[in-house]
């Protein structure tokens, strides 16, 4: 439930790139809990499962609907 419904919310602004602090705000608010570990899992399960690309250096991640245009 969690995880479809973060791609709900990614759908909603497909050009948008979401970081790990933004997921993790999403589901504080929510209610699915505030951890870090959480989102990040959430983000790398679903970029492994080719539904996310991941951008940018590891320090500053960066994740958006695979086949999403970028404006």
């Amino acid at each position: 439930m969690r995880i479809n419904r973060l791609l709900t919310e990614m759908r909603g602004a497909p050009v948008t790139a979401w970081t790990t602090g933004q997921v993790q705000r999403l589901y504080s608010a929510l209610g699915f809990g505030p951890q870090r570990s959480t989102a990040r899992s959430d983000l790398k399960h679903l970029t492994a499962r080719g539904r996310l690309v991941e951008a940018g250096p590891d320090d500053d991640r960066v994740y958006r609907l695979a086949g999403a245009r970028c404006r």
